[in-house]
């Protein structure tokens, strides 16, 4: 293939990943889809997820058994496609990430009108992890295969465009590629090259504001579905928040840059700053005055011991307590399947922490305590 197919072949990808992109990021009625069908079809999905009695099963196994386990279940087209490719872990970690990604896009594709527009407006969270780590990649210098393993191709950019982004020679041709998304505009608001970048953590927390502010700001709350949309991606907000504050408060850092997401439905910016800097009792106090606390008290009182982490997967589950809950409100809107969603990521984060913690040694008890169930 010539240097000019060669043009021609990534102006194209490039036209259509773009014009995804636009596509979900259009202003959202959300006044029309094939909602019936969709719902019904994420339901006969969720039925395929393994119950929680299944992790249980799988800590007792070893990585060959897992792997056997899984081929024999949602996952086997991708344990069969790449077994000649992984082994062991590998496989196990790929198969899951590439089940994932096909399961969201085939329910993009179930999807019509505002309701795919929607479906992929959330979605676009998988772009925002991928050109983060393809970013990372051209900093520190990983080689385009370490990244491409790690993609998960769930967003509006293709597997094929992200691979182009992957093979640019440097970060002036990725974010040339990217012009017209929020990361370009993250990007320009920087005000440097990228050579003369220090700190790329501004960046990528500045492009994580902007994919949340698109996203609540393409829910206007003209229904009742919507407004409980609203709530959920706030709520959402808030855990991601709350994750930041804890890690900021436990290793007791400091930030020039703003490091929280505003928008939230309980934690405003100001308080989130405060509680920081505080103590442990004064910390404990002010969270006791929100409605998350009960889930998390625990962990928190116990963190000295047991370490942020488990505090971290408490937080965590209250985003599956809250996928739920919103679910059950609206059966027939969006919020069943962003349920659905939530709990396929679960999932799949499950199974590769059993698998990658067998592989290192580590006994069923420190495993368990890792998972989100």
């Amino acid at each position: 293939m010539g240097v000019s197919e060669v043009q021609a072949v990534k102006g194209s990808l490039l036209d259509q990943a773009k014009a995804r992109y636009r596509r979900v990021r259009q202003r959202i009625p959300l006044e029309s889809g094939n909602y019936p069908y969709v719902t019904a079809r994420v339901k006969a999905k969720r039925a395929l997820l393994l119950p929680k009695d299944t992790y249980d099963r799988l800590l007792l196994m070893e990585v060959p058994e897992i792997a056997r386990f899984l081929g024999e279940r949602e996952y086997k087209a991708e344990m069969v496609a790449l077994g000649a490719r992984y082994s062991g872990v590998d496989l196990i970690e790929t198969a899951v990430t590439r089940n994932l990604a096909k399961t969201y896009n085939q329910i993009y594709e179930f999807s019509e009108g505002d309701l795919r527009t929607m479906v992929g407006q959330y979605l676009d969270r998988y772009d925002l992890e991928n050109i983060k780590a393809i970013v990372r990649s051209k900093v520190y210098g990983a080689s385009a295969d370490e990244v491409i393993e790690d993609l998960v191709p769930a967003g509006s950019f293709s597997e094929d465009f992200l691979r182009e982004l992957v093979n640019e020679t440097n970060l002036d041709g990725v974010f040339k590629a990217l012009e017209g998304t929020i990361y370009a505009k993250a990007f320009a608001a920087l005000g440097k090259k990228p050579s003369d970048v220090g700190n790329w953590a501004e960046w990528e927390d500045l492009v994580s504001r902007l994919y949340y502010a698109d996203l609540l700001a393409a829910i206007p709350p003209s229904t009742e579905a919507n407004r409980f949309m609203r709530q959920f991606v706030k709520r959402e907000i808030d855990i991601v928040n709350l994750k930041t504050l804890l890690r900021v408060w436990d290793a007791k850092a400091r930030f020039t840059r703003e490091v929280f997401l505003e928008g939230g439905d309980e934690l405003d910016l100001e308080s989130l700053h405060e509680m920081a800097s505080l103590d442990k009792p004064a910390l404990l106090k002010r969270l006791s005055e929100y409605s998350f606390y009960e889930e998390i008290a625990g962990a928190l009182e116990t963190v000295e011991e047991t370490g942020v982490g488990a505090l971290m997967r408490r937080v965590q589950k209250l985003h599956l307590l809250e996928a739920a809950r919103y679910a059950h409100l609206q059966p027939l809107s969006i919020l069943p399947i962003l349920d659905y969603i939530v709990l396929k990521e679960v999932e799949v984060q499950n199974i590769q922490i059993i698998a990658r913690g067998k592989e290192s040694g580590l006994s069923t008890e420190v495993i368990r305590d890792l998972l989100v169930v």
